[in-house]
């Protein structure tokens, strides 16, 4: 009797670790999806899942310091994303990593920005910079969501904590999504060119407070009614 309530509380315990788990079930294609904005990339997921891929942008291209407030962001040098969640089968939360690509010599001082939406409609052809904190004039289709600035702060000219890797984390609905990843030093830096960046996505579920910890407490239980038949 001992040893089935140990391996039940056992099983239980791993049934819990299992379902925070990522399914690496995730597919990464490039270039994105033929639409109004140039994707570098398109990301599909679901549930419990995981993507991760390499690229390379301009140093100052999530803020350069010349461009005027509302369009710091330099839309050929960044990098986007066109994140699909429609498979999702409710909320999510979803963390970005974004950091320097390993292995490399990148000096990459990574930003990003969300939006929610796909642009499809309006060519970035004639439209060369973006606003990196906000609603993007020309790209209709796009709502901003949040953004990490990092070491030159929003505007590119602040000489921030100078962070390598940056993540964040939202709660969001199924449903499409745009990311742009770019670089954005403390302006005393002075970085040019091309530096590599390295993206992680992942998919976990949104826990319910009550149900994770009566979850918790039913495993706890379990373990201390074994703990005690053990010492009978």
């Amino acid at each position: 009797m001992t040893k089935r309530t140990v391996l039940l509380a056992v099983a239980a315990l791993g049934l819990w670790l299992a379902a925070a788990a990522p399914s690496h079930a995730a597919t990464v294609t490039a270039p994105g999806p033929a639409t109004g904005l140039t994707y570098e990339w398109q990301v599909v997921m679901g549930d419990l899942d995981l993507a991760h891929y390499h690229g390379a942008v301009g140093a100052k291209s999530w803020a350069e310091p010349g461009n005027p407030v509302g369009a710091k962001g330099w839309t050929h040098t960044s990098d986007w994303t066109a994140l699909d969640l429609t498979g999702l089968s409710g909320p999510t939360f979803l963390t970005l990593e974004l950091g320097r690509a390993e292995g490399g010599v990148s000096q990459l001082f990574p930003a990003f920005s969300l939006y929610a939406g796909w642009e499809t409609v309006n060519s970035d052809a004639t439209n060369h910079t973006w606003n990196n904190t906000g609603a993007i004039s020309w790209a209709t289709n796009l709502t901003y969501i949040d953004h990490l600035s990092n070491a030159g702060g929003p505007n590119g000219t602040a000489s921030g904590a100078l962070l390598d890797p940056v993540s964040k984390s939202w709660v969001l609905a199924p449903g499409l999504y745009t990311l742009n990843y770019g670089g954005n030093p403390s302006f005393a830096l002075g970085q040019i060119g091309n530096h590599d960046f390295a993206a992680t996505l992942t998919t976990s579920p949104v826990p319910v407070p009550a149900a994770v910890w009566l979850f918790g407490s039913g495993i706890a239980a379990l373990v201390g009614i074994a703990r005690r038949r053990m010492t009978v």
